[in-house]
């Protein structure tokens, strides 16, 4: 039973970045079941599409470089009116700061935070004669630093710094953006993570992965349904007076700390 139907006002268009994820095709699924038209929105139209298989309604599925400004403007163009967009496109890299691989530290900064900005700035641009809601996914990891994960820590920190900074510059035009903090989510780029970390210190991949799911005081992963449906929420109607705020779903990971 679809118990979202009502969320979103009628014609509402929803454009999920990342949506070859799995939190961005959580998303997908979400706004779609929640009455909206959807563009889901990847590095290759092939993966982005794949979030749409089953979803019934005119949906759309695109590609887009978000490290590249010009690819970010020609995306908003071609979608025309977004009344959200959500930010699901992310990279990981794991290692310590003396050991840093500045390639991959180039890759996870251009993806997080300068693809935020490129797809905050083009969006933002159509969206200010009409108002409308940005969300971006950072990280508890936005949060606090961990040990072997700077590069990823500083572009999800950045993050935060960037949407309030947006918030604050928008609210008057009715542009609503907001952070959303998954902690341990269900996922295989979790999976690949662990698998680095293990690599990296010599430890059982599989012990550190059974760590990773039992962490936080409920002791269990995040969904990307969970998350989805939180970016949702932001997105709708019924959080019209939130903007500029940074909400964790972590299961109480950072509670346990």
């Amino acid at each position: 039973m679809n118990t979202t139907s009502n969320i979103l006002p009628e014609g509402h268009v929803a454009v999920v970045i990342g949506g070859g994820g799995a939190i961005g095709a959580a998303c997908v699924r979400a706004f779609a079941e929640a009455g909206a038209t959807v563009w889901s929105v990847d590095l290759h139209e092939q993966a982005a599409a794949g979030a749409l298989t089953g979803l019934l309604g005119a949906h759309r599925a695109a590609a887009c470089d978000v490290t590249d400004p010009a690819s970010a403007e020609a995306l908003a163009g071609l979608v025309g009116k977004a009344d959200s967009v959500v930010y699901a496109a992310g990279l990981n890299a794991d290692g310590n700061v003396v050991d840093i691989d500045w390639s991959a530290y180039r890759k996870v900064m251009a993806v997080n935070l300068d693809g935020a900005f490129h797809i905050g700035a083009a969006f933002a641009r159509r969206m200010s004669a009409r108002g409308g809601a940005l969300v971006f996914l950072s990280s508890t990891a936005g949060l606090r630093g961990e040990a072997g994960a700077s590069i990823y820590c500083a572009s999800k920190f950045g993050l935060i710094g960037f949407v309030e900074s947006m918030a604050a510059e928008l609210a008057g035009e009715r542009i609503r953006v907001n952070a959303v903090c998954p902690g341990n989510v269900d996922s295989p780029m979790l999976r690949e993570v662990a698998h680095r970390i293990a690599e990296r210190t010599g430890a059982d991949a599989g012990e550190i992965w059974r760590g990773m799911a039992h962490s936080g005081a409920a002791r269990r992963l995040v969904t990307p349904a969970e998350v989805a449906a939180l970016c949702l929420h932001l997105a709708s109607p019924a959080s019209a007076a939130i903007t500029g705020t940074t909400v964790r779903i972590d299961a109480g990971a950072m509670l346990s700390a």
